[in-house]
């Protein structure tokens, strides 16, 4: 008797449960997305409820941030709800960087786990080397006329120094004696200067 009654609980409690509305188990695919600018993605929520539902999107800048929205359809986002045969999506056209963030599907109240979006700028790699170039050609023309601007002066400091010890240097002292002839007559040293006396001077001095 007893087990009777713990079986008729039990089966009213699952007839309970049964009855009283459940949350939807919301699942989004993909869970990220990594795409380059001017591109188009889907975003899908798959509910296991059937409709009609009330399908919204949001969108958050950070993860666990405070969500915007309803979104609303417009020339970039295309909104679908759940049919038969296709789950809910969302439809996101010629993204660009500011279109980044985490987009979030609500079925009838119950938020989905959301979906991270990276949207990244096309890279021109023939620019990017261009510009690499650019730059490394303006650092050398910049270090040359920093080398210039260092040394000049320095060259010009060096060039005056040199000037001014050439002005002030004095010549070497030469004694030269032009027109004397040093001879040496009974071991005694003499200057003939009778060669160039006048013949009166020359005539005294040899007399004398």
């Amino acid at each position: 008797m007893l087990w009777l009654l713990v079986g008729l609980c039990g089966l009213a409690l699952v007839n309970l449960s049964a009855a009283l509305p459940q949350a939807p188990r919301i699942s989004q695919k993909p869970r990220f997305y990594g795409v380059k600018a001017s591109r188009s993605l889907v975003i899908y929520c798959v509910c296991q409820l059937e409709p009609p539902l009330q399908v919204d999107w949001f969108r958050a800048t950070e993860w666990n941030q405070k969500a915007e929205g309803p979104l609303k359809p417009d020339d970039k986002a295309v909104m679908q709800g759940k049919t038969e045969r296709k789950p809910a999506f969302l439809l996101l056209k010629n993204v660009s960087p500011s279109d980044s963030g985490f987009y979030y599907c609500q079925v009838n109240g119950t938020r989905g786990a959301g979906t991270g979006l990276q949207v990244m700028r096309h890279i021109n790699v023939h620019k990017v080397q261009q510009r690499s170039k650019v730059k490394d050609a303006l650092i050398i023309l910049q270090t040359l006329m920093l080398a210039i601007c260092v040394v000049a002066p320095l060259l010009r400091r060096y060039t005056l120094a040199k000037k001014e010890e050439a002005i002030y240097e004095e010549p070497p002292k030469e004694h030269i004696y032009e027109g004397l002839m040093v001879e040496m007559c009974e071991g005694a040293l003499y200057e003939d200067l009778s060669t160039y006396a006048k013949p009166s001077e020359a005539q005294a001095l040899w007399s004398s």
